[in-house]
């Protein structure tokens, strides 16, 4: 679960203890734990409400100026749906992240071709939606490009893993969110992570495509001229700090 920089003194203090969030449907468990900086969040209560139900008042205790302020970073993906997360900070505990083993190619089977195929069908979707976004096919693979500058890679059995994967560009604050967002789909890359990269498994289920959005909108904002840049994502930039 994830909250945007000013909130989180606030929420190390125990000022905050809810947020309203706006989901396709709930993100987080009642009794599960997520890291923030120092320690950690634990779920208490996750309640469906209503618009009507966002007053000023409850925005305030969520950390906001107003209910204006809440709901500029309080939807997340394409979801319309309202509830009321109610939480407490645990000083000092941080739950470790586990990465998902590579699966080997007779694991895979005569599944990753079609799996394949469907991932790279929705990763050309979000990025010819960008401006000017390019997706180039480079073998089995997509290089992802504005004005023949790289932002991203879609790989399909890179070097004969057998795995379907995004790697793009990413901030480190953006490469914290990802990998609270998606543990059990976020990795470093082998070559390019230590440029700052991210990597995003697309072959492994419950795979939430807002995420894989999130991280290719920065990616194409970080590489974009900025004029371009500036015209796209501006609402769903905000998405990747709540």
């Amino acid at each position: 679960m994830l909250f945007t920089k000013r909130l989180r003194p606030g929420i190390r203090r125990g000022e905050i203890t809810c947020s309203v969030r706006i989901w396709q449907r709930p993100r987080v468990s009642v009794g599960n734990c997520y890291p923030l900086e120092g320690g950690q969040i634990r779920i208490d209560s996750i309640e469906q409400i209503e618009l009507a139900d966002v007053t000023a008042e409850l925005a305030r205790r969520s950390g906001f100026s107003g209910l204006v302020d809440l709901l500029k970073v309080a939807k997340h993906g394409s979801g319309d749906n309202v509830y009321l997360v109610r939480f407490h900070y645990v000083d000092g505990l941080r739950p470790s992240v586990t990465m998902p083993r590579a699966r080997s190619k007779a694991a895979v089977g005569s599944t990753k071709t079609v799996n394949a195929d469907r991932q790279r069908m929705r990763i050309v979707k979000i990025v010819s939606s960008l401006p000017e976004g390019q997706a180039k096919i480079v073998g089995r693979h997509l290089s992802l490009e504005i004005r023949a500058k790289r932002f991203g890679w879609f790989l399909a059995d890179h070097h004969g893993d057998g795995r379907v994967a995004l790697n793009c560009k990413a901030s480190a604050e953006m490469h914290d969110i990802l990998r609270q967002l998606a543990p059990k789909h976020f990795h470093v890359p082998k070559y390019l992570g230590n440029k700052g990269w991210i990597g995003l498994w697309l072959d492994l289920p419950k795979l939430d495509w807002g995420t894989v959005e999130l991280a290719l909108v920065e990616a194409y904002r970080r590489t974009a001229p900025k004029k371009l840049a500036d015209n796209v994502g501006a609402d769903k930039s905000a998405r990747s700090d709540p």
